[in-house]
């Protein structure tokens, strides 16, 4: 696994849990959000519902009451005043509402339903805190909303004017709502709910589309910064890291004077051509030559000009090979060539070429150079080094009869 794919796996792991982690958190944020605001307006609603039973009670029910003998104006009475403001708000915002819900009202719009009954139950039941409110949620989908629901309970006496029989409620209160409905009421009963309604869906899909927003904001800030990773990974440790990698490489494997591969990476190459000549049942040869009288070139006009002898010779043994040949310094003046697929006639035919080039050819400083060759190719039974020394001790034939000759090596015994 290279070092760029565990990186980016790494990082793509990381990227993906502080997402999962931002993403829940932002989530559970904006959605907490949403309800305190939703219960912040559900708080403003019922305190303009308390100031409007307020003012009612204290600058508009006194001036109204003269009235009350002749004709009953329900405006004096503060949950129809409250009522009747509130429930022009959802004409402008859709779902907000306010009732004052009762179980046995006058008005019979005041009805509790199912679910405001069992909240007025809870309060009269001790299940509920009459010094508190009541919050929740209400109705699915878009008309989910959240409520606020304080009790309603008789503490002042003047209520019981009105609520208590019908013989001492007003008549011209009973002219308008009967005899049948709003009686029975008792001082410090709790009779009902005042009860308001906002709406969550708008809030909950504002928080929904902003969650949306800081998502997308944080994948294509975790995109650049990947990019960004990457790009500065290549830079700064890959390509780095290649090139040394690289110069590690050609030290462990190369001759540094003659830029050709050392021993131990010529029989790496020959170890693995070998394997493969064998599958394909083809031919495979080697050829070994080194520089005739090289210590006397060293010795007659100094060890740098025997290095630019031996660069010399590397570069036209290069000039000379196939891309799929390998050339090797061997050791000292002595080189080795690899020739894949190549019988012995057409590796005594290179092996010749060799010898021609280096021969024909003068070296600066030194003059004309010749070398001596032993070819020898592989038998498929034989291993790398019994190859090698049937090339070896042709090469020495070459010396024996006079140098600057190619000899082709015995056949493995």
């Amino acid at each position: 696994m290279s070092l760029r794919l565990k990186f980016n796996l790494v990082l793509a792991g990381v990227l993906l849990l502080a997402a999962a982690g931002a993403g829940l958190y932002v989530h559970r944020f904006l959605q907490q959000q949403a309800i305190e605001e939703v219960h912040y307006k559900s708080q403003i609603m019922m305190h303009a519902a308390m100031a409007i039973r307020d003012y009612t009670t204290e600058l508009v029910k006194p001036h109204l009451d003269v009235t009350l003998e002749e004709k009953f104006l329900p405006q004096t009475v503060p949950a129809f005043a409250a009522t009747e403001t509130l429930r022009r708000l959802p004409n402008r915002f859709p779902g907000f509402e306010y009732k004052e819900a009762v179980l046995n009202p006058t008005n019979l719009r005041d009805r509790a339903n199912e679910w405001e009954e069992r909240l007025i139950t809870d309060f009269r039941e001790g299940r509920a805190d009459l010094k508190k409110e009541v919050t929740g949620e209400v109705g699915e989908g878009m008309h989910r909303a959240m409520y606020v629901a304080r009790p309603i309970t008789i503490k002042q006496v003047q209520c019981m004017a009105c609520h208590s029989t019908p013989a001492v409620a007003p008549p011209t209160m009973l002219k308008v709502y009967g005899d049948q409905n709003g009686f029975g009421w008792k001082m410090n009963e709790t009779v009902g709910i005042q009860v308001v309604k906002v709406p969550m869906y708008y809030p909950l899909e504002k928080a929904r589309q902003t969650f949306y927003t800081v998502m997308a904001v944080l994948a294509a800030s975790f995109v650049i910064l990947f990019v960004g990773l990457n790009l500065s990974l290549s830079s700064l440790v890959i390509g780095p890291m290649a090139r040394l990698n690289s110069k590690l490489e050609d030290l462990a494997t190369k001759d540094f004077l003659t830029d050709l591969v050392n021993r131990r990476r010529f029989f790496e190459r020959l170890e693995a051509e070998m394997a493969d000549t064998r599958i394909k049942k083809g031919s495979l040869s080697v050829v070994m030559f080194d520089i005739d009288f090289f210590k006397r070139i060293n010795d007659t006009f100094g060890h740098d000009s025997g290095d630019v002898v031996l660069k010399s010779t590397a570069l036209r043994v290069r000039e000379l090979l196939r891309s799929s040949d390998c050339a090797a310094r061997f050791g000292g003046e002595e080189f080795i060539i690899l020739l894949k697929e190549t019988p012995v006639d057409a590796a005594m035919a290179m092996a010749e070429a060799v010898r021609a080039r280096i021969a024909g050819t003068p070296f600066d400083a030194v003059g004309h150079v010749s070398a001596s060759f032993g070819v020898a190719t592989w038998d498929h039974h034989e291993d790398s080094h019994a190859l090698i020394k049937r090339a070896d001790t042709a090469l020495y034939v070459a010396k024996s009869n006079g140098r600057n000759c190619v000899v082709q090596a015995q056949e493995a015994a």
